[in-house]
């Protein structure tokens, strides 16, 4: 026993000697770690250095009069969505590469005509696809026009995307719009959600009879499904409307819709609701009532679909995006916003556009670069400011989401 004994013990000495003089700087030690990463942003913006964990925006370029945003590719698994042309993500601990695309659709021109509806002309914007699929109704905001939603860009991009998967597009406006007058007394220039008859209803009556000038006229037929989209005021409207002609689908921007059509229809709805509404008739309470009527659709068994649209930064290339500022303009008109305080140091907008706008009314001077812009610059900065706030204004965030909703509800 005792050689063995002084064999062990020389082996454990030798172990021991060994491991005493092996270098501490040869221990095998972890990998270092990082806390920030690199998202690199191909035709598009959002590049930088974000933080694990930090909430990233990426945009695509500006589309061009008959392009539409396609989709992004790369490393689009964190993406929100990866064929919105604005998407977001929470940084992984890895470096973010992503391309977006732009496709080319059939140049079109949307169609004007004055359409007699049951007690006067009509104006009405409309476009029918070859061969298309769906007919959808789009549904202007309080004291809008038709002539106000083919103005609008986010609009414009919308209906681009419905023509380009063959949905033809009917853009009319309400009857005090047309009139000119508050008729019923309430303050406002809107849609009469009731009564809810389609005769005794002038704005129901008007989409019926403009209809079916359209199916005398060959320009569609009854059996292709139909479709409302609007937003606010329209939103509500677009509810009635669906509920009332049993439409395919509804779909409400910025608007919740009324107690009394959401408790009784059957229509699959979908809200796209902003999440810092700051309009005294919807805000914080209006987006958590849509939340609400779309789980109790779902509940009751009608397909719903709920979307917010969140707050995102402004890259100095955002005023652009309409065509009206050139990229230049955009940079110095970012510069001086930012410069004055009104952007933080993540490129976020602090607060609304109506500071702002009480500042320049006070003191136009000391904004030269605002000043300098013309009435339609000025509206597109004030517009990107809104989207980007996501304060209550028609955004094109969700086109793909509302499309899908279109062609398949909760399927």
């Amino acid at each position: 026993m005792k050689p063995n004994l002084f064999l062990s013990l020389v082996t454990i000495s030798i172990i021991c000697f060994t491991a005493s003089c092996k270098k501490s700087t040869d221990a095998i030690t972890p990998p270092p770690t990082s806390d920030s990463f690199t998202v690199t942003v191909n035709n598009g913006y959002g590049s930088g250095t974000y933080k694990v964990g930090d909430t990233v925006h990426i945009f695509s370029n500006p589309v061009t009069l008959n392009q539409v945003f396609d989709k992004w590719s790369g490393d689009i698994s964190p993406l929100e969505s990866a064929d919105e042309w604005h998407t977001w993500f929470i940084m992984p601990n890895k470096n973010i590469n992503v391309t977006g695309s732009i496709k080319s659709i059939a140049p079109f021109t949307m169609q004007f005509a004055q359409i007699m509806g049951r007690d006067r002309l009509k104006p009405v914007y409309y476009y029918f696809p070859a061969g298309h699929k769906g007919i959808v109704y789009i549904l202007h905001g309080t004291n809008g026009s038709a002539a106000a939603i083919m103005a609008g860009y986010e609009w414009q991009l919308m209906i681009r995307d419905l023509v380009s998967n063959q949905y033809a597009v009917i853009i009319t406006e309400c009857e005090e719009t047309t009139v000119g007058a508050d008729s019923n007394g309430d303050g406002k220039i809107r849609w009469f959600l009731t009564p809810n008859d389609t005769t005794t209803n002038v704005d129901l009556a008007n989409i019926r009879i403009i209809t079916d000038s359209f199916y005398n006229a060959g320009l569609t037929n009854r059996s292709i499904p139909r479709y409302s989209m609007g937003m606010s005021d329209g939103g509500y409207f677009s509810a009635s409307l669906a509920n009332a002609y049993q439409f395919k689908t509804s779909v409400q921007y910025c608007s919740p819709g009324s107690s009394y059509v959401m408790g009784m229809t059957s229509i699959p709805t979908q809200f796209c609701m902003a999440q810092n509404d700051n309009n005294p008739s919807i805000g914080p309470a209006g987006n958590a009532q849509a939340l609400t009527y779309s789980n109790t659709l779902n509940g009751r068994g009608v397909c719903s679909k709920y979307f917010i649209h969140p707050r995102s930064p402004i890259y100095p290339e955002r005023f652009a995006r309409d065509g009206n500022l050139t990229v230049a303009q955009s940079v110095n008109v970012f510069n001086e916003l930012k410069s004055k305080g009104y952007i933080d140091s993540k490129n976020y907008y602090i607060g609304f556009s109506d500071g702002f706008i009480s500042d320049y009314g006070s003191s136009p001077a000391s904004f030269p670069v605002y000043n300098a812009l013309s009435i339609a610059q000025k509206t597109s900065v004030l517009a990107e400011i809104n989207l980007s706030v996501a304060d209550h204004h028609m955004f094109s965030d969700y086109n793909r989401a509302s499309l899908k909703f279109f062609n398949t509800q909760c399927h």
